[in-house]
């Protein structure tokens, strides 16, 4: 059995995205008697988006090295415990009417009415996630569940996109990795021919009538000008309110990223 990286380091073997999804949903989930069961190292919310009830779930199919997430992304089978959907939809609600905490005090300068799945590649445990999303469809308490994907899984199965289109609440971000076949797998550690499945995503939520949005990170430090166009221009064909509305990124300080970029060998400064 192959053994997949933790994360990139020089002279890496590119991998099957796909097939890391299945290998890492075998750690991250299990049978439950409330269905699918995920694991989670904790749920509090943050002030992005205004204010968000985040579930901080664990596993990933892909290795970027600029990720921030916590090292339960590289090693999920020692991180986390597992919750049923509505363990963790409890958990969300518990994490919304809380506020947001900064040390000893608390933000409760809006309601909070948001939800997401934050430090994973969410989709990973298909049937834990649309149970998830079937209690905030049918809640009083959120009006919004914001998924961050990487678009892999989307794009791979288009009946994932149709599953999401019957739940109203969901507005879909999808990280876009890469314009080129070989930037892609320089970040993500993934096969090249597999750098269009985020783009395949947009387009397969976009025919199913589900509410997105793209987003990459250009940091010019590790993306050319001439790959952002390229990413520009993909976009462009697919819709053009995905070009305009890019919401672009940069690589911020954090221990995880520090450490991933090191590993990768690549020097910057932050």
């Amino acid at each position: 059995m192959r053994e997949y990286p933790r994360y990139i380091t020089p002279g890496f073997v590119p991998f099957n995205p796909v097939e890391l999804a299945l290998r890492t949903e075998r750690m991250v989930t299990r049978p439950g008697e409330e269905g699918q069961e995920r694991k989670y190292t904790a749920f509090y919310s943050v002030p992005v988006y205004r204010g968000i009830a985040t579930g901080y779930g664990i596993g990933c199919c892909l290795r970027c090295f600029y990720c921030w997430s916590s090292f339960s992304r590289d090693f999920p089978e020692t991180y986390g415990d597992f919750y049923s959907p509505t363990q963790a939809f409890e958990q969300l609600k518990r994490a919304a009417k809380e506020g947001i905490k900064y040390g000893r005090m608390t933000w409760w300068l809006l309601r909070i009415n948001k939800a997401r799945i934050s430090g994973c590649e969410p989709t990973i445990g298909r049937e834990h996630l649309l149970k998830l999303l079937e209690l905030v469809e049918e809640s009083s308490e959120f009006k919004l569940f914001i998924l961050e994907t990487n678009g892999i899984l989307i794009g791979w199965d288009k009946s994932y996109a149709k599953a999401l289109s019957k739940l109203s609440k969901v507005h879909v971000r999808v990280s876009i990795k890469a314009g080129t076949r070989e930037g892609f797998t320089w970040r993500t550690g993934a096969q090249g021919e597999f750098y269009e499945l985020p783009f395949k995503a947009l387009e397969n939520l976009l025919d199913a009538g589900v509410s997105c949005h793209a987003a990459a990170m250009t940091d010019p430090r590790i993306m050319s000008k001439e790959e952002r166009k390229k990413i520009l221009e993909r976009l462009f064909e697919i819709d053009v309110s995905l070009a305009v509305n890019l919401e672009e990124e940069v690589i911020n300080p954090y221990e995880t990223t520090i450490f991933r970029l090191k590993k990768a060998g690549i020097e910057m400064r932050l």
